[in-house]
């Protein structure tokens, strides 16, 4: 018998009607198109005796509550067609967001604070199957310069069974191909009004997300909190077109937005209303001086510190 092979990996996903209910996800229409599939399948810690004896040595462990653990990279993209969701959307929702369709126009994610939503996830690792329900997490982003732009989610997950099944031919064909992050498909970062030429532009939403266990009641994974961060890696402007040291010191607060894409269907803009820098430090890109810019993404109104728009 041959081994199992890591590049034969499927993961399906759909979003939960009911909490820890299982969506039953399908090969035709909840198929995730990942770069990368990481699964931690009995993730949770042991519980420790510590019993005392006359002689030395290990005592034996209890198994705790396990649960599983998911990271997936998926590229970043639009669905091809403005004003409907893209296939990753799913993936997004369970991270705190919300999906606010405009019929062919765009549809928005923006993070929410209550009601957040729960995907099952079904795992297929060349013939073995692993299931979670309830799984809830967060979400970093990636652009970086001719590169292709990717999102990495990470979940926990209420851990179903185990078990031998073949891997399925999922259908990809909804998902988009994506554009290299260049000059010709993004735009540049607007930051308190200035537009930068960057090198690399990041945002992590910081999810907290908790395994919530009690005796009388269902182990939930629930979120908690949320403290996005980012980085943003630029050419260092002119102080007279922005002193981004005075933000810093002043601890100013300014918009930022940012688009990729320039076709119609596969465009996906973030957009912060009230975003701090911190202390720039510089970097070299072939002999130009560059700064990197730690970002703070803080809400304006509320559940609006990052506002993602799919075009």
């Amino acid at each position: 018998m041959s081994g199992f092979k890591m590049r034969r990996r499927v993961v399906l996903a759909a979003v939960e009607d009911t909490y820890g209910t299982d969506a039953a996800p399908t090969e035709t229409a909840n198929a995730i198109l990942a770069r990368t599939v990481q699964v931690t399948p009995l993730a949770g810690e042991n519980i420790q005796r510590n019993l005392i004896r006359g002689h030395f040595g290990n005592s034996e462990e209890v198994a705790g509550e396990k649960h599983v653990e998911l990271q997936l990279e998926v590229e970043l993209a639009g669905s091809g067609a403005a004003g409907t969701a893209p296939k990753w959307g799913p993936l997004l929702r369970a991270c705190g967001f919300a999906e606010t369709e405009e019929t062919g126009v765009s549809v928005a994610y923006n993070p929410i604070t209550g009601g957040e939503e729960s995907i099952t996830c079904w795992i297929h690792r060349d013939g073995v199957l692993h299931k979670f329900v309830g799984g809830r997490g967060t979400v970093s982003f990636s652009l970086s310069t001719n590169n292709i732009p990717y999102m990495t989610f990470s979940y926990m997950g209420i851990l179903g069974p185990i078990s031998n099944a073949a891997t399925p031919q999922a259908d990809t064909s909804g998902w988009t191909m994506p554009a290299p992050v260049t000059n010709a498909n993004t735009t540049a970062l607007t930051l308190f009004g200035s537009d930068l030429s960057f090198d690399q532009l990041s945002f992590d939403i910081g999810v907290e997300t908790v395994k919530h266990q009690l005796v009388g009641q269902e182990t939930s994974m629930q979120i908690t909190d949320r403290q996005p961060t980012g980085t943003a890696v630029v050419e260092e402007p002119a102080l007279s077109v922005i002193d981004l040291y005075n933000k810093a010191k002043t601890s100013e607060r300014g918009q930022l937005s940012v688009a990729h894409g320039k076709v119609a269907g596969n465009i996906v803009e973030f957009s912060a209303p009230a975003v701090g820098i911190g202390s720039p430090t510089e970097q070299d890109k072939n002999g130009v001086q560059m700064l990197s810019l730690p970002l703070t993404i803080n809400p304006d109104t509320g559940n609006d510190e990052l506002v993602i728009t799919v075009k």
